[in-house]
């Protein structure tokens, strides 16, 4: 991605993290990035423009630094694990990208470029199916409907980050990285 681009979206996540999407003007992300609304209309067309490319760029991020994780385990515990440890490690070391994509999703679910969300979740819970498939045949995952596994391997670290992401924790997300991976680990494996 150009800088231009990189600045303007850097722009626009203070923007609608401090102002809302509704209330962030073209001109307000124009004042944050330093980059002229003429590039910004250039690279996005529309503020809808850039809450969508924001959205798919955090998601693709995160889905990236999650294949490379899988990729380096080697057991299904491993597998299991890496995915948990690198979902809190990327809203730890990406809160205001998080927020907005836990706050905004429903924007680009509604959008006109809701297809090209939809492909690339697919793609990327087909990579996981692929990665995990192997252990599910070997009996060392429990056999599930597939959209299971992502409540039980996500779901209480997500419940968690949610809170700690509005500040209603105590304790820091990192600080209980292990726990969550290990009890997502324990709610698939078989015996």
């Amino acid at each position: 991605m150009n800088k231009s681009k990189e600045h303007i979206l850097a722009g626009a996540l203070k923007c609608f993290i401090n102002k809302g999407v509704e209330s962030t003007t073209i001109a307000d992300i124009r004042d944050v990035s330093g980059v002229s609304v003429g590039s910004i209309y250039h690279h996005f067309n529309n503020k809808n423009g850039i809450v969508v490319a924001l959205f798919l760029n955090g998601v693709s991020n995160h889905s990236a630094r999650q294949e490379i994780a899988l990729s380096e385990a080697n057991t299904a515990k491993e597998g299991v694990k890496a995915v948990v440890k690198c979902y809190i490690d990327w809203i730890d070391e990406n809160p205001d990208w998080a927020r907005f994509v836990f706050r905004y999703r429903s924007l680009v679910e509604n959008s006109q470029q809701k297809e090209q969300h939809e492909q690339q979740k697919r793609a990327h819970f087909k990579r996981l199916r692929d990665w995990f498939f192997p252990y599910i045949e070997r009996n060392e995952i429990k056999k599930l409907p597939f959209e299971v596994y992502h409540a039980l391997i996500i779901g209480p670290s997500q419940d968690f980050a949610l809170r700690w992401l509005a500040d209603k924790t105590k304790t820091e997300l990192i600080e209980h990285r292990e726990l969550y991976a290990e009890a997502a680990w324990q709610a698939i494996r078989t015996g």
